[in-house]
């Protein structure tokens, strides 16, 4: 499906695109532009602190949207390990403008959407389903079985964390676990929308396709809804795009009562750092594919603008609408599969349910059922760097002393290869659990290069919209048009 759940489903909650009319042009017409910005603050700059920081990040309106954001945190920086955080403890929030084209319709309706983050279980032993398996009427990751006032996606690991992120790259392969993961569920349109924060140590290769450097600092990966999971199965929703302008606002708490969460380094000037990757646009029209229903011809109007270059109002443009024009009638469903025109990866083309159900093979957002090349993506990446300057203590001209064990005994420290055990002082919940895992590991993901399979661009949208998040968790991968 052209937009799956949300933000990520992502997402479950916040981010998009609204567009200025450019006329009509053909494929020579403005450039693809994404040009994300990011702020960085911290709320108490002193040596050894345990403060919140917060991170803003926009991408401007006509801007496509993100396919990736990977955030690192500086590596002097203490970062507590979510074994010595109690299960369900208070880590953030996350506020985000979604702006979302519904019920075929083009990028009108802004959405606020805002999550609670707290800290979930890193337990691969103990997990829990996306989907809805025991026929409660909410899915799996958002029930209470055991009413310990916790959503199981908080207290369990999600299942399809195991197959998204792997020491191999493959849905098969060993899973490759966090040090740290904060879990915010929210409604969004009726519907629980789950947005997940992991934290990996220094140096873990997320994807072939993202710097992985460990001066770069701790990679901080997004998830929101089970987007990634190649398992997933779409489904018809009333959301079809996924808009700019973003804007998002992530506050990361540095404690929870008495529990530590974050420790600043010593007196320096601390650079964070992004790695973002915009949607590809295939035709060159300035339109990402995810949003462009004539993705590989230059539309003659403008996709975020409702109407323009679209006569019969059916979310098709005239480049590729084989009947455009008011006397002919408005067919919503050109291909009477069951996704609408705005929310099909092959709008001309039946590929639904009864059919191969929005297969996307090379995840570049055109279905394989029209796709040319169905195993060669369609379109360039575009990619950004944006970073933030944050000055602790005295400052200087460059990072100072890391903050280390000694200072921090429950920090992630590289000498090991686990955080430490349930046993070494783990803060312990109101139900006894802790969110320790004694199989942690930092196993680099080796993906194929040359299938583009890997977590990067595993992106699913699908909810409501899309959030982009720095600091406590900093990137949303987000995939319109089917797995």
């Amino acid at each position: 499906m052209r937009l799956r759940p949300l933000l990520s489903g992502v997402a479950v909650a916040a981010a998009l695109m609204a567009v200025m009319l450019l006329g009509n042009v053909d494929s020579a017409r403005a450039a693809t532009t994404f040009n994300p910005t990011l702020q960085v603050s911290v709320e108490n700059p002193a040596t050894g602190a345990s403060s919140s920081f917060t991170s803003n990040l926009d991408i401007p309106k006509g801007d496509v949207n993100f396919a990736a954001f990977i955030a690192f945190i500086p590596q002097q920086w203490g970062v507590v390990t979510g074994d010595n955080i109690p299960i369900g403890a208070n880590v953030g929030q996350l506020d985000a403008q979604s702006v979302l084209g519904l019920a075929n319709g083009a990028c009108n309706t802004t959405l606020p959407v805002h999550f609670d983050m707290q800290n979930g279980s890193l337990d691969p032993n103990d997990t829990v389903a996306y989907e809805d398996t025991d026929d409660s009427g909410t899915a799996d990751y958002a029930d209470d079985l055991d009413n310990n006032g916790f959503f199981d996606a908080v207290d369990k690991y999600p299942i399809w964390l195991t197959r998204i992120f792997t020491d191999d790259g493959t849905p098969t392969g060993n899973p490759l676990l966090p040090i740290r993961r904060s879990v915010g569920i929210t409604p969004v349109a009726g519907i629980p929308v789950i947005l997940q924060f992991l934290i990996f140590p220094p140096g873990t290769q997320i994807d072939a396709a993202i710097p992985h450097d460990e001066s770069l600092g701790f990679p901080s990966v997004t998830v929101l809804q089970n987007i990634g999971d190649h398992s997933a199965i779409p489904a018809p929703s009333i959301i079809n795009d996924f808009c700019t302008p973003l804007n998002t606002v992530n506050v990361t708490n540095g404690v929870d009562g008495a529990t530590k969460l974050f420790v600043n380094p010593g007196d320096g000037t601390y650079k964070f750092n992004t790695f973002a990757l915009g949607q590809r646009d295939a035709d060159g029209d300035s339109y990402e594919n995810s949003l462009d229903t004539c993705a590989l011809k230059a539309n003659v109007g403008n996709p975020r603008i409702t109407g323009d270059g679209d006569v019969d109002s059916d979310g098709l443009d005239q480049a590729c609408d084989p009947n455009d024009s008011v006397n002919g009638g408005t067919n919503s469903d050109q291909d009477g599969d069951g996704y609408q025109n705005r929310q099909d990866n092959c709008p001309l083309d039946p590929n639904g349910q009864e059919q191969d159900n929005q297969k996307d093979t090379d995840l570049d957002q055109i279905g394989d059922t029209c796709d040319p090349a169905p195993t060669t993506p369609n379109g360039d990446y575009t990619v950004a760097t944006p970073s933030a300057d944050v000055v602790i203590g005295a400052g200087g001209s460059g990072p100072g002393a890391a903050v280390t064990k000694a200072t921090c005994p429950t920090c992630y420290d590289k000498t090991n290869t686990a955080p430490a055990s349930k046993t070494s002082g783990s803060s312990p919940t109101a139900s006894g659990k802790t969110s320790g895992s004694p199989t942690i590991t930092s196993v680099p993901v080796k993906p194929d290069d040359s299938s583009n399979t890997g977590t990067i661009i595993a992106i699913v949208v699908g909810v409501a919209a899309a959030v982009i998040v720095v600091g406590g968790g900093a990137a949303l991968l987000m995939r319109k048009r089917g797995t």
